[in-house]
């Protein structure tokens, strides 16, 4: 059977960002920038055996994660994926608790308990990462359920993968959440595999988005490495959430260019699908319009690159350093019905 993938969409420029928020344009383009640096840096601790188990990477996902965080307030949820690093870095995580969390260590968010990417900070509203993709979503749909219950002005951004659209859980929550018209934005990254398995073989929608009719709400698929399309597409929804209009789904299509983690070496990918996508590097495809747009200059573009980098060093550094847990107190904060 022929694989049928979508293509990757032709780069293109973009309209000139000069009339944008220039703060927040900067903002987005750092935070796309230390993600790629801090993944990049923990694919090579990976390889040289820093890290306890796996890792999971967003290579070619940092336009959908940062894009979408971008629209948040700080006191909004969001439920994201192991895919959405840059969401995490956005809304304040610091790299150095990312890399803790993969080796293990007491200072990780979840204090040595998980070696691998259930990291969360409730305190910044980001729920942690359950395994099974899209259980996150009745949890973001419950967060949007006791904002609406309270009165508060919230809104809940949840993540998940085109292979989660097909599970019984992304179905109950959209239906609950339409039905309820409750605040949430559902992102679907379309990354083309579902670990092995290509889109075509998962579902028979054109577009992800497609599955919003079923549910009465707004659905819309943009270019996932573009990040100006995303955060607008995101923005809309998150207004249209907070204003008491239900939720609605954002479709990015992006590619997954490592495999489902590094172990994998996604042999099962046509050649020339990793060729077409890597002419679709969201942060370059950015940076070059930003330079365009006279945003910034090369510059400032490559300061910007070097401090990343830099942090990211740092943040391994301190990692290395910090001190796996104390067995006296692994009772501590587990809890049975």
């Amino acid at each position: 059977m022929a694989t049928k993938t979508k293509e990757a969409p032709a780069a293109a420029a973009g309209p000139d960002l000069g009339s944008r928020d220039r703060e927040l344009l900067l903002r987005i383009y750092r935070a796309m920038v230390l993600t790629r640096a801090v993944e990049d840096r923990m694919v090579a601790m990976y390889k040289g055996g820093d890290l306890l188990g796996s890792l999971y990477t967003g290579h070619w996902h940092e336009a959908i994660s940062v894009g979408a965080a971008s629209t948040l307030r700080a006191d909004d949820y969001m439920a994201p994926i192991h895919r959405d690093l840059g969401a995490h870095l956005y809304r304040g995580m610091e790299p150095w608790q990312v890399m803790a969390s993969f080796m293990g260590k007491a200072t990780s968010p979840t204090g040595g308990r998980d070696g691998t990417l259930h990291y969360g900070r409730l305190d910044l509203g980001h729920y942690n990462l359950p395994s099974h993709i899209p259980a996150n979503f009745p949890v973001a749909t419950g967060m949007a359920f006791a904002a609406k219950y309270r009165g508060q002005d919230k809104v809940c951004l949840a993540f998940c993968g085109d292979g989660s659209t097909s599970r019984a859980d992304f179905h109950e929550a959209l239906s609950m959440s339409s039905v309820l018209d409750l605040p949430n934005v559902f992102i679907i990254e379309n990354n083309q595999f579902a670990y092995s398995t290509p889109i075509s073989m998962q579902s028979k929608s054109i577009q992800f988005s497609d599955k919003a009719k079923a549910y009465g709400i707004p659905g819309v698929t943009v270019d996932g490495t573009d990040v100006i399309a995303v955060h607008d597409a995101v923005a809309e929804g998150v207004a249209r959430a907070r204003a008491g209009h239900g939720p609605s789904i954002v479709e990015g299509v992006t590619m997954r260019m490592h495999g489902h983690a590094e172990h994998d070496p996604a042999d099962y990918v046509p050649k020339e699908m990793f060729d077409e996508w890597s002419k679709k590097d969201p942060v370059e495809l950015y940076e070059k319009r930003l330079v365009a747009s006279g945003v910034i200059d090369e510059a400032t573009a490559e300061d910007t690159r070097k401090q990343a980098r830099q942090a990211a060093i740092d943040a391994r550094k301190k990692a290395l350093a910090d001190p796996m847990p104390d067995a006296s107190n692994i009772e501590e904060g587990v809890y049975a019905d």
